[in-house]
């Protein structure tokens, strides 16, 4: 056997190893001993596997940049955003890239680059941030941001030396209604194609890929363990812990657990909707999923919730629907996490949690 033979057999041999092992994870102690909590959880390393090969294997090349979804329906990790479409592309501080396209009519949009990522420190440091209040637009939407280390006139999303990735955060209030921005980015001197792949290479990058699935699978089961300690309530999260691992500095976080008997009901209040761009709730898995948003009403947010008449929002969580116009469902859950965010809001007004029979939770919005 060859050298490079030798090494790759080993990298896949890494790789294949640290896929078993995760499985402790989800039958570790602390983990609900409760079928779906482990199902779901085994499903959730089969979704980390995708999600490592396509972020480190296929879509790794600063020097031919993709615009890829990086979490959508089938691939879910740390409370994604029901609301949100994701877009990620792997950049390198010496290169300057083209990012263009058009605005289009989704609510909210942001593009942050960032350096260190889970498969290396646990952390994504933003390193330049833009976002649609300060972009410049053409009359039809269109418009080009480049992305440099060096100062640029018009659109320009800094970057660092080490600056490690893109990520685009499109955010809709009305998906019916709202269009996502069509984006394309390419590096600014872009080569005709890439170099041929060697042993070297592929072999780090299914490095890269086996280091961010162990370490994302742990972070988010350690996120799980502490988020336990706050049942059916839902506290504002450390701010700075979440810009570090590449939160939205527009968007103030909660992060909370609900633990809920069939006959219970988590009840939500919000006092008064702050001036905000946008906020939204969402019930994850005890594994920090998103619910499946495709089949059931597991968020909420300031286009589809309905206000009191004083401008208070109650929210219901609850394992069945009580007929209130704000019911959240559980999707056959016991128990998860769940999130709160407000979006561009200066002065956030914290939800407050009550637990209480389900007979007992308000099933109408009050009259006038």
């Amino acid at each position: 056997m060859t050298a490079s033979k030798h090494s790759l057999l080993d990298d896949w041999q890494t790789f294949c190893t640290a896929l078993a092992d995760a499985g402790a994870e989800v039958f570790a102690d602390g983990v609900p001993d409760d079928e779906q909590v482990q199902a779901e959880g085994v499903r959730y390393l089969s979704r980390m596997a995708r999600a490592a090969l396509e972020w480190y294997v296929e879509y790794n090349d600063p020097a031919f940049p993709v615009l890829y979804r990086p979490a959508h329906e089938t691939i879910k990790l740390g409370a994604d955003n029901p609301d949100n479409v994701y877009l990620k592309a792997v950049l390198e501080g010496q290169f300057d890239y083209v990012l263009s396209g058009n605005r289009q009519t989704v609510d909210y949009i942001s593009f942050s680059t960032s350096k260190g990522s889970y498969a290396d420190n646990f952390k994504q440091i933003e390193t330049g941030f833009l976002d649609g209040n300060s972009l410049e637009l053409a009359e039809d939407g269109s418009f080009e941001v480049i992305v440099s280390q060096h100062q640029q006139p018009g659109n320009w999303l800094p970057m660092e030396k080490d600056s490690q990735s893109l990520l685009v955060r499109q955010t809709f209030k009305d998906r019916d209604h709202e269009i996502a921005a069509d984006l394309t980015i390419r590096r600014r001197d872009q080569e005709p194609s890439p170099a041929p792949l060697t042993a070297e290479g592929f072999g780090a990058d299914l490095g890269k890929a086996t280091a961010f699935f162990t370490n994302t699978v742990h972070l988010f089961a350690r996120w799980s363990e502490q988020l336990k300690q706050y049942p059916n309530q839902l506290p504002l999260w450390d701010q700075a812990f979440c810009q570090s691992v590449g939160g939205d500095p527009n968007i103030t976080y909660y992060h909370g657990y609900f633990k809920l008997l069939p006959d219970e009901a988590l009840l939500i209040e919000i006092s008064h909707i702050p001036p905000c761009k946008t906020w939204n709730i969402q019930i994850d898995n005890y594994w920090m999923e998103s619910l499946d948003y495709r089949y059931e009403r597991i968020s909420l947010n300031a286009h589809t919730a309905k206000p009191n008449p004083n401008g208070s929002v109650t929210l219901i969580l609850s394992p069945t629907d009580n007929g209130h116009p704000n019911w959240l469902s559980t999707a056959g859950h016991r128990e998860g996490s769940l999130c709160f965010r407000w979006v561009g809001a200066k002065d956030p007004a914290h939800p407050m949690t009550q637990l209480m029979a389900l007979k007992d939770a308000p099933s109408g919005v009050p009259a006038p």
